[in-house]
C-alpha cells in the first residue's frame, strides 16, 4: 500500500469490500481468500506467485 500510495479507503473502492473487511485483513484477523487474492493481483499488480496454485 505504501509503495502505491494507497489507504484502506482506497482499497475498498478497487476491490469492493467494507472498511471493516479491510481493516481486519491489514490487521490479520482474516484470512486472505482466493477472491482477495485474485483481486489484489488484478487491481494492485501484486504477484499471483506462490499463490498463483490457489488462483487457478
Amino acid at each position: 500500500m505504501e509503495e502505491k500510495g494507497l489507504r484502506a479507503l482506497d482499497l475498498t473502492q478497487q476491490l469492493g469490500v467494507s472498511k471493516g473487511y479491510i481493516s481486519q485483513l491489514l490487521n490479520r484477523q482474516k484470512p486472505l481468500t482466493a477472491p482477495i487474492m485474485r483481486s489484489f493481483h488484478k487491481h494492485l499488480g501484486i504477484p499471483a506467485i506462490p499463490a498463483d496454485v490457489l488462483l487457478n
